[in-house]
């Protein structure tokens, strides 16, 4: 049975100037152990898509489609059993360490917290007590560590306490929505590898989120690359950003510099024009207003994900562009 399966998902926002459409028809599986990345610009839907696995979007918001935990749909749960499976099935590390952590109260109690919510009734204080100083060592920081309040620590050690905080009751998933954004480059390596360790050891299924390509690539077994609320092209992390099909993967991966390559860093292009605006999409497909390939006939075909049948192409490679090698359906 998969950790995570997304079916046909649809999510839209209710505003004052209308409804607003996040994502439209995302579908996406984990498997146990497996890491996946999300990735794409800003607005793309990727973080409300980590909001909706544990049903944390904004009241009001309009969800159609299914969000399975181990094959249980967490939109069809009651309040007790959906406060249980959070924590427990699935657990997510956002990126404002600052924002998610509550700057009165020491970090230890913030970790306590959630193993006293979850655990079994009578389990003794001091057990508690042990176990929040092996989760922060498990992170790489000293148990001492406990008794400080966040603004005692650096942004690297609060991004720790923050997975240590999301590791409390041992979940199945952990999504991790851009959680290297607001640190130093030396930092977010050490976070990366971090979550590369726990993953491996502990067999975590991941869905790391991130705009940066080649961050994923070094992170994630399998990617996926959203625009305008859909995922455009999916397969094998190496090979979509080695190969990219889809003209909005290969311009996304180009403005970024690539990891141990120092010659990536000197020409990063940019990405020409912005996304567009999701209450007002183009007709076609979305990326065409922007797309430096784009044909009359991209004005008027949205083309969904369909596998990729070219010479060389890797099991599991699909992609939503006419003009790609695609298997017609």
């Amino acid at each position: 049975m998969s950790v995570l399966e997304l079916r046909d998902l649809h999510i839209t926002y209710r505003t004052e100037g209308g409804d607003v459409p996040a994502v439209r028809g995302v579908n996406l599986t984990l498997e146990r152990g497996d890491t996946v990345g999300l990735a794409g610009e800003s607005g793309c839907g990727k973080s409300t898509i980590a909001a909706a696995v544990l049903r944390l979007l904004p009241k009001g918001t309009n969800v159609s489609g299914q969000v399975l935990l181990e094959g249980e749909d967490v939109y069809a749960m009651k309040p007790g059993r959906l406060r249980a499976v959070r924590w427990t099935s699935a657990a997510i590390v956002f990126q404002g360490a600052l924002h998610s952590l509550n700057p009165v109260r020491r970090v230890g109690h913030q970790i306590a917290e959630a193993i006293r919510l979850h655990a079994p009734h009578g389990s003794a204080a001091h057990h508690t007590d042990a176990r929040v100083g092996e989760l922060l060592e498990r992170v790489g920081l000293p148990a001492e560590r406990a008794q400080h309040y966040p603004h005692q620590l650096s942004g690297g050690q609060r991004q720790r306490v923050l997975i240590a905080l999301a590791l409390a009751c041992e979940p199945k998933l952990l999504i991790a929505d851009e959680p290297t954004t607001a640190l130093d480059v030396m930092v977010q390596a050490q976070v990366l590898a971090l979550l590369e360790e726990l993953q491996r050891d502990h067999g975590l299924s991941l869905l790391f989120i991130t705009h940066d390509l080649s961050v994923l690539t070094h992170t994630c077994e399998k990617l996926a690359v959203m625009y305008a609320g859909r995922i455009v092209e999916q397969g094998p992390s190496q090979t979509v950003f080695n190969s990219p099909e889809h003209p909005y993967t290969r311009a996304l991966a180009a403005s970024f510099p690539t990891i141990g390559d120092p010659a990536s860093r000197m020409n990063p292009r940019g990405l020409a024009g912005d996304p567009p605006d999701p209450s007002a999409l183009p007709s076609g497909c979305p990326f065409h207003i922007r797309c430096d390939v784009a044909t009359p006939e991209c004005t008027t075909l949205d083309v969904a994900l369909r596998d990729v049948v070219s010479p060389g192409a890797a099991p599991g490679r699909s992609a939503a562009c006419v003009h790609v090698g695609v298997a017609r359906v």
